[in-house]
């Protein structure tokens, strides 16, 4: 099985939880493609993609590559200036999936905390308070070495697990 790993990042979080995945997964072919270096061809069996949320869904141009991806395993990653557990992370993680469920299996997703890119004034949701200057002060250094290692493990099991299934004759059933 081949894996590709292909991640859009803003402020490097998104990067840095690619790059925990691609060197934790254990697969012998494997590779890692940042969208800014353009459009890669879909040529894995599994494909990991992650992106940076904004308003509850994937950037643009993850978003649009998103809806490109047909006929693959697939798993979600991203990251938010916001709470992991939230229902707005949630939110974030499933608009990604909703874009890809239809037409491919889904094997797993991942969310975690990232930094927040202040000086872009993206959106509303980022218009600084004091509430949000505290909680962004305190995830600036985000993802941590154990949300990294955590999706890199996540993925390592439902790569595993989806390989199996097949080597077995097994339908593998969607996280959906």
């Amino acid at each position: 099985m081949k894996v590709q790993v292909i991640y859009s990042s803003l402020t490097g979080c998104t990067k840095k939880v690619a790059d925990a995945i691609f060197n934790g997964i254990d697969v012998e072919q494997k590779t890692i493609h940042d969208l800014k270096d353009g459009v890669p061809a879909l040529d894995g069996d599994i494909i990991l993609l992650g992106y940076w949320g904004i308003s509850g869904n994937p950037n643009d141009e993850m978003k649009e590559f998103l809806q490109t991806v047909k006929g693959k395993a697939v798993g979600i990653f991203c990251t938010l200036g916001y709470y992991s557990d939230s229902a707005h992370a949630r939110e974030t993680v499933e608009s990604g999936l909703n874009l890809v469920k239809d037409n491919n299996e889904v094997i797993g997703a991942f969310v975690c905390n990232g930094a927040v890119a202040k000086s872009q004034g993206i959106d509303s949701n980022h218009i600084p308070t004091e509430q949000k200057e505290v909680r962004w002060e305190i995830i600036k250094d985000h993802p941590s070495a154990a949300e990294c290692a955590l999706a890199a493990e996540r993925f390592n099991e439902r790569i595993q697990l989806y390989t199996r299934c097949k080597e077995l004759n097994l339908d593998f059933v969607s996280i959906l």
